[in-house]
């Protein structure tokens, strides 16, 4: 829980510095596309490229539900016990059987 609580409060750092860096760098600034050139306020910009950082970082984040990974190993876990328990059986019936020709020896 505290680790959820520390990347909140680094985050919320790191965002206050950056609206901070932005609200002092509102001076226009010229982007070239390649095919055309906009001019707009530096601020713009810097909110922008934020978002979209954040978006793909969202995006390429691993997003599964820590849930589906439990339920993954807890379902995983009961099919290797299966298994476990499966190749004791055929072991022992191995045993017994073995030790059934012995016997008739």
């Amino acid at each position: 829980m505290k680790s959820k609580q520390a990347r909140f409060v680094i985050g919320l750092l790191i965002t206050l510095v950056v609206v901070i860096f932005a609200i002092l760098n509102v001076d226009p600034v010229t982007i070239s596309f390649g095919f055309t050139r906009i001019k707009l306020p530096l601020i713009v910009l810097i909110i922008v490229t934020l978002l979209l950082g954040a978006i793909i970082t969202m995006l390429l984040s691993n997003s599964g539900n820590k849930k589906d990974d439990k339920k993954l190993s807890r379902t995983a876990q009961k099919q290797f016990s299966n298994l476990k328990v499966s190749n004791d059986n055929q072991i022992v019936d191995a045993l017994k059987e073995n030790k059934g020709k012995k016997q008739t020896k």
